[in-house]
């Protein structure tokens, strides 16, 4: 065994996540230990009420109510957040790295809105800082980036990134039901470390894509101010069309490095079924990363629950502790902030599946694609056909748009709401599509 070498450390919140880590902990240090000399030592753990009923398997002077006793213990130096919330956690955040500790966070509420300013404050203090817990799951994708692709130039990385939504749609698909029965699941509210409404929602998606965002392309955006669209309104028909076309649906985020501006969005996305993002299946997650040198480049693993977390919060504790005993310089992982700015929506050039449901009669398609040429919009294909919806006739023209962009595609679609021949609302889907010739090489 290798020589060993004390590490005390602090975990911040022992809810969900808190308690998960805590039992991962205590099922591995010992393993941890004889594999790199690390005896992790865990010597307080910051909770909030004093009058909660806690766990008996935890020694409960382990428990603190106030972090500055934290800060104040120079044994501890490292800690772990897994609080969640943006305040009061900025606020401690920054008084124990003023008290020189380690970071390593799992809160993404907080890196989705703070990133830039707490990674500059732990710089101005020397402190190691860091993130990839924060992304929920077993995905190493901050490391890969920062570390095994350093010699790359991103051009672009996509990928599904809610596990929880993921697993609503592959149920979807699978079991040819809607999504209201697949949320009476016991196992949605088994998945990850709070609520899966904020993963059907699309508001826990957009939290990591500004991480990603930060840690790929030094983008300093507010989850907020991402474009993020939920599966909320994904229909039982929607999937069977795109299956019939050959699609499948996938709640996608895309980050794209363009010449003139950073591409960050996401939404439902129709998805080629040959292409690897579709074999992502259940609870899973993957990123998809191009290169300039590597080429393509696939990270997949779970996307929820405690134990995967907890796998990457132990690794980044070694980490952290290697760093401290071997590195005397303290070289830390930099976010090379930028002040390229963030398309809007509007200005995103994408290929797009539109289904008009319409009255049943002749020159109907040809109204809709006549609409759709006056904005100079390029039509792939085109389909009409005829069915029934509780016992009435309804027609519809399926509409499959080559690369255009979003704000033309939006005026197209309100010139056609405005005909008479449209019965119920227009369906609207982005498609992934290949790299764009002006991403920057």
């Amino acid at each position: 065994m290798p020589r060993k070498r004390d590490i005390h450390f602090a975990l911040l919140g022992f809810g969900k996540l808190g308690q998960g880590f805590y039992d991962v902990f205590q099922q591995k240090r010992d393993h941890i230990l004889q594999q790199t000399g690390i005896n992790l030592i865990l010597d307080k753990v910051l909770v909030k009420h004093k009058k909660y009923t806690r766990p008996r398997r935890i020694n409960p002077e382990l428990f603190t109510f106030d972090h500055r006793e934290i800060a104040a213990d120079k044994k501890i130096i490292i800690v772990i957040d897994c609080m969640g919330g943006i305040e009061p956690t900025f606020t401690i955040i920054k008084d124990l790295i003023h008290a020189q500790k380690h970071i390593i966070s799992a809160n993404r509420a907080l890196l989705a809105t703070k990133m830039h300013q707490i990674s500059d404050y732990a710089n101005e203090h020397a402190i190691h800082f860091l993130t990839e817990p924060s992304f929920g799951g077993g995905l190493p994708v901050a490391a890969i980036v920062q570390r095994d692709l350093v010699a790359n130039n991103i051009r672009e990385l996509f990928g599904v990134v809610s596990g929880v939504s993921n697993y609503i749609l592959d149920k979807m698909s699978a079991n040819d039901i809607g999504m209201k029965e697949v949320l009476k699941s016991p196992d949605i509210q088994k998945m990850g470390e709070s609520l899966a409404v904020i993963d059907y929602e699309g508001a826990d998606s957009a939290m990591k894509v500004s991480i990603l965002a930060a840690t790929a392309f030094g983008i300093d955006i507010n989850y907020l101010d991402i474009h993020s669209e939920g599966i909320a309104k994904v229909t039982r028909s929607d999937i069977r069309w795109a299956r019939r076309f050959g699609y499948e649906i996938k709640l996608v985020a895309i980050l794209r490095d363009h010449e003139h501006g950073f591409e960050i969005r996401v939404h439902p996305t129709l998805v080629a079924r040959e292409h690897p993002i579709t074999s992502v299946r259940g609870q899973y997650n993957a990123c998809y990363i191009r290169t300039d040198l590597l080429g393509e480049y696939m990270i997949y693993g779970l996307g929820v629950g405690t134990r995967p977390t907890s796998s990457l919060i132990l690794r980044d504790l070694v980490d952290v502790s290697n760093r401290i005993y071997h590195n005397t310089k303290r070289q830390r992982f930099y976010f090379n902030w930028n002040n390229k700015p963030v398309l809007p929506i509007e200005e995103i050039v994408t290929a797009y599946y539109l289904r008009f449901p319409c009255i049943d009669q002749p020159g109907v398609m040809g109204e809709i694609t006549n609409a759709i040429g006056k904005h100079n919009i390029n039509i792939t294909s085109a389909h009409a056909e005829v069915g029934l919806v509780r016992g009435r006739t309804i027609g519809y023209v399926h509409i499959f748009i080559d690369n255009a962009m979003e704000k033309e595609v939006n005026k197209a679609l309100n010139d056609i709401r405005k005909l008479k021949l449209i019965q119920g609302k227009i369906k609207f889907f982005r498609i992934l599509e290949a790299s764009h010739a002006d991403i920057v090489e």
